[in-house]
């Protein structure tokens, strides 16, 4: 069965193509389930590279017109991709009852380092800074909001070479998803980033080899998710090859919707 659970629409202002060239295209691709995740916005504050808060209702307008639209060809779910920050608490949870959103993918792109201090996850200062990353998804994880951690391993697209941290960051990552039962996503968008040179030498910013090693060896739960930014990437050759890594390492991917309450998600 083919699913994606990751998609972004040209909303976010760094993707292309609308809700309905996405769902065309995973039709078109034989899909049974698409999820929009696209870059939540915050009721309060512009953290850049998301939708505006003011087109959030637009945006979930959509998502049910094209659920009754296409309700016969393909199975639609609405969720966003989003960050963790503690003072939003009550937001997330009215994004899961008020806004009616199936569910949430944890994308910590940045996180709350000190009282009014943002750090980004992509402009660590040492490798000392993921440890710092992964304690905040982890405390995501802990709220039971977020279905999923989207790239869990973004950490290591920094030009850094694997160390004790990166192992640390991992063991936190990794033990609080089997922890509190939530999935790792084994991110597409990083293999079409392709290979570039590392301290350590050439690789994939992410999916990260050790990282998954370790979480094969957990036997942690994990999903594909395209993290398409473009209709005709929804399920591309990035996609198989992720699913091919996996079955290599022994893992197999989940497919079932990332909406905790559906019947299947605990199969």
């Amino acid at each position: 069965m083919k699913t994606n659970f990751h998609t972004h629409t040209q909303r976010c202002g760094h993707a292309r193509g609308t809700a309905l060239e996405y769902v065309q295209s995973a039709i078109r691709s034989g899909l049974s389930q698409l999820g929009f995740s696209d870059h939540g916005p915050f009721p309060d504050k512009d953290y850049c590279a998301r939708m505006p808060f003011a087109q959030f209702q637009d945006y979930l307008t959509d998502m049910d017109e094209l659920r009754a639209r296409f309700s016969d060809r393909i199975t639609l779910w609405k969720g966003v991709e989003i960050e963790y920050l503690p003072e939003y608490h009550d937001f997330y949870e009215a994004l899961l009852t008020k806004y009616g959103l199936d569910y949430l993918l944890l994308g910590q792109h940045f996180y709350r380092s000190l009282p009014g201090e943002i750090a980004f996850t992509s402009a660590s200062r040492s490798t000392e800074d993921y440890l710092n990353y992964a304690k905040a998804a982890a405390d995501g994880m802990k709220t039971g909001y977020f279905a999923a951690v989207a790239h869990p391993d973004i950490y290591m697209m920094n030009p850094y070479s694997w160390d004790d941290n990166c192992l640390r960051a991992a063991d936190i990552l990794i033990g609080n998803a089997l922890a509190t039962d939530t999935i790792l996503e084994y991110n597409a968008n990083g293999l079409r980033r392709g290979i570039t040179a590392f301290p350590d030498g050439e690789r994939f910013p992410y999916p990260h080899p050790r990282f998954w090693e370790m979480a094969a060896s957990a036997k942690v739960r994990v999903i594909v998710g395209s993290d398409c930014h473009a209709p005709e990437l929804v399920w591309d050759k990035a996609v198989e090859q992720s699913y091919q890594q996996l079955k290599a390492l022994g893992l197999r991917p989940l497919t079932h919707p990332l909406c905790k309450n559906h019947p299947c998600v605990r199969t």
